[in-house]
């Protein structure tokens, strides 16, 4: 015996709604699959429909998809593509700075790390300064061991040899009011 009805078709991935259709069956054939005669849920804002296979029943399914929230532990934003609950290590917080650390509530900034990301940036600064006088007074040096010096690579040589100097006295572990000596020309 042959019939037409109505047949709900759902997704063969998440199980979630598609639409209806009319179905026809008969004594030879099933339904097709990832189709159901039960009679859907109403949407409801905020949830997917979804078909449970197993209990033979449609549910709501949370779905966030889309949604950009930001992960507590490394700050990076992330765009959930899964139906189901927001995880818990995901904010919709977005984090102020590079320094900030979630306290289980809302971000803070970790003005330690801070502090020593801008040490290690000026001890970057200072040691390249270094590197440049140095790379600077070389030649200049090797002109005054070997007796070849002019006078103007004499007085260069000692401008350099102040700025090393003045560099190297450079307190990098405050990080406030750095003022730099000039570059010796």
């Amino acid at each position: 015996m042959s019939r037409v009805f109505k047949a709900y078709n759902y997704t063969s991935d998440t199980c979630e709604l598609i639409g209806s259709c009319d179905a026809y069956t008969d004594e030879f054939h099933e339904i097709l699959p990832f189709h159901t005669e039960k009679k859907p849920l109403d949407k409801r804002q905020g949830f997917a429909v979804v078909f449970n296979e197993q209990n033979q029943e449609w549910e709501y399914q949370e779905d966030h998809r889309g949604l950009v929230l930001f992960d507590t532990k490394n700050r990076q934003s992330v765009t959930l593509e899964k139906l189901g609950k927001v995880p818990k290590d995901l904010t919709p917080l977005a984090p102020q700075s590079e320094y900030d650390i979630w306290n289980g509530e809302k971000w803070v900034k970790d003005v330690e790390a801070e502090n020593l990301a801008k040490r290690h940036k000026l001890e970057g600064i200072k040691q390249q300064k270094l590197y440049d006088a140095t790379r600077e007074i070389a030649p200049l040096q090797d002109a005054i061991d070997l007796d070849m010096a002019t006078e103007e690579e004499k007085k260069r040589l000692i401008a350099w040899k102040k700025y090393r100097v003045l560099v190297n006295r450079i307190e990098t572990s405050t990080t406030d009011n750095i003022v730099w000596p000039a570059k010796p020309y």
